[in-house]
């Protein structure tokens, strides 16, 4: 048996060396696996537990993230539809922040529903009134925010895009306005 070892010494290290390699390869594989199976049944799971918000339900806002989402009481998150605002960093996030804040901010909120529930963040997905005034189209209108609508969702896609439309024509607010092109050079 020593002879036979001593002889093919190379051979059977290299043996053991692709099986350990092999082994390495194939466990980390199952790792990666079982690590986006659990993240994505994480993601599934949130949103699958959060409340039932009713069509027309009413809320109350308790925290300004940016200019298109909030928290509302239970500290559940809220992303305004038919409009995107900017991120913290960009030109226009302090401003619609703030105006957002000024609308809603401990207010009692009716958050009315379009096709889609939830968005990938598991935020809930609502147009926000605030004493009869549609949020989104406020914020529009005062050249805070774009208009975003995706295909299916078409609530107030009018009305909104139109508010975008004067906004930008009359050159109103952060967006459109002489604020943005200030801040756009710096």
């Amino acid at each position: 048996m020593t002879k036979f070892l001593e002889k093919n010494k190379i051979s059977i290290g290299i043996i053991l060396g692709a099986l350990i390699v092999g082994g390495a390869i194939y466990f980390s594989s199952k790792r990666i696996e079982k690590s986006e199976i659990y993240k994505s049944q994480t993601i599934v799971r949130k949103c699958e537990n959060l409340p039932e918000l009713t069509d027309g339900t009413i809320k109350l806002a308790t925290k300004i993230i940016d200019g298109d989402t909030f928290l509302i009481e239970g500290g559940y998150s809220v992303r305004i539809f038919g409009v995107d605002a900017d991120e913290r960093g960009y030109p226009c996030y302090g401003p619609a922040k703030g105006r957002l804040e000024e609308l809603i901010l401990n207010k009692e909120v009716k958050l009315e529903k379009e096709k889609e529930n939830f968005d990938q963040y598991c935020r809930y997905l609502r147009y926000v009134f605030v004493d009869g005034q549609n949020v989104s189209f406020e914020l529009v209108k005062e050249g805070l925010a774009v208009a975003r609508f995706s295909p299916e969702n078409i609530k107030y896609r009018e009305e909104i895009s139109l508010a975008e439309k004067e906004a930008r024509e009359n050159k109103i607010g952060c967006k459109w306005g002489s604020v943005a092109k200030v801040e756009k050079k710096n």
